[in-house]
């Protein structure tokens, strides 16, 4: 007697397990913001329902391997995203970036993020309101493919004015060229001042001798007066030590993203010049979770818990579990189907031979088999008297040869 399937498992959308559809999504939304073992604690305290480390992980990785499939799938375009019910919204910035995780063996991979908002002026001040994420760990091809499905619901392509506030790594301008590629291209302020950090520190160690406030003054000027001021300034710097230390590539770094630091023009416009909300959603996301003390994941988990991480800090928790679950609950419905149609086929083949068992004669004629025709053996007795060939003659040796051969 094994185990069979209730009818109203399905409508009481109840999952294997002794956890009912409730607890167990009280239990994974607890794992998605504090450790596992925490959370099986926190379950305990809450509803009295004790669990164990292993279970909480179990049905945690479970829950989001489901989800990161969802995201792929909305991703590729073969499970459409909800129809925004808003209009297409007027400023959306959008930021990416890239924060490492420690995997099991002392590996580091790089967790990319990009952040997507919506720029609301007040007054003098820029605002980036209504942020959303999106956090893989993956190359950054697949992870430009797979940003899709965020880029489809925020409206990317239908914005009227689109900026993005990055570094100059290539596979971000990438991105941004595949999604919107008129998009106002605003080289993250920190990345420029810091290359400009770097090319007075170089300068002061030849032995130049620089004014104490010359970064303070130089960052002033490229906020409120552009570029072209900055850059010459640091042309006529660095005449005599080029090819000192990294000058001469952190110079060809700014001529070639100056018109990313037109940052006057930008403010005027209300973007923002910094990044950082793609820096405080890979603490939100990734880091807060996943980067704990002693904490060091297997490859295979870390997508799945960003997946729930991301339905969490979007603050769509209750669309992505019943999504979750309307996942599960079809591949057990298609698991139930194919281990129907495994025993009906089994069973369709025992009844075959049985009945081919019946309709085949019970005994069969043996066919005989011809035996081996054996030589004639040669007579061993004649007229009462044993021949040659009888096995009783034996052959008598004359008793001088015997001598002799003992002489000899």
């Amino acid at each position: 007697m094994g185990w069979v399937f209730f009818p109203l498992d399905e409508q009481l959308a109840l999952v294997p397990g002794s956890l009912t559809p409730t607890q167990e999504e009280h239990l994974v939304r607890l794992a998605t913001w504090m450790p596992f073992a925490c959370a099986g604690q926190m379950l305990q305290a809450l509803t009295g329902v004790q669990v164990s480390e292993a279970t909480v992980r179990r049905h945690t990785e479970q829950a989001g391997q489901i989800y990161e499939t969802v995201q792929n799938e909305q991703s590729q375009g073969r499970s459409a995203s909800p129809s925004p019910t808003t209009d297409a919204p007027a400023q959306v910035v959008l930021s990416a970036d890239g924060a490492f995780v420690p995997l099991v063996g002392g590996v580091w991979a790089e967790v990319r993020t990009v952040a997507i908002g919506e720029v609301k002026p007040d007054g003098d001040q820029t605002h980036t309101t209504n942020l959303s994420y999106f956090s893989r760990m993956t190359d950054a091809a697949t992870f430009t493919e797979l940003a899709g499905g965020e880029m489809q619901r925020r409206q990317v392509r239908e914005a009227e004015q689109v900026a993005a506030v990055m570094d100059g790594a290539p596979w971000l301008q990438e991105m941004v060229d595949l999604y919107r590629a008129d998009a106002v291209r605003i080289l993250d302020f920190p990345h420029a001042a810091q290359r400009i950090s770097t090319i007075l520190e170089t300068v002061q160690q030849t032995g130049h001798a620089l004014p104490i406030d010359a970064l303070p003054r130089c960052l002033h000027l490229l906020k409120h007066r552009g570029p072209a001021p900055v850059l010459r300034w640091l042309r006529h710097l660095t005449r005599s030590c080029l090819d000192v230390g990294k000058i001469r590539e952190d110079l060809a770094y700014l001529h070639k993203r100056e018109a990313g630091m037109q940052y006057p023009r930008y403010r005027d416009a209300g973007w923002p010049i910094g990044s950082g909300m793609v820096e405080s959603a890979n603490k939100l996301v990734m880091q807060a979770r996943l980067k704990g003390p002693g904490m060091h994941w297997a490859g295979p988990h870390v997508n799945p818990m960003l997946a729930l991480r991301n339905a969490v800090c979007n603050d769509r928790w209750s669309e992505a579990w019943e999504q979750t679950s309307s996942a599960c609950l079809e591949h057990l419905r298609n698991a139930r189907v194919s281990q129907a149609q495994d025993r009906q086929q089994k069973a369709t083949q025992r009844f075959v031979l049985v009945w081919i068992r019946f309709l085949l004669p019970r005994s069969i004629p043996r066919v005989p088999q011809p035996q081996p025709q054996l030589p004639p053996q040669p007579a061993c007795m004649v007229a009462g008297r044993p021949t040659t060939h009888h096995p009783w003659r034996r052959s008598w040796v004359s008793r001088s040869s015997t001598g002799t051969s003992a002489k000899n």
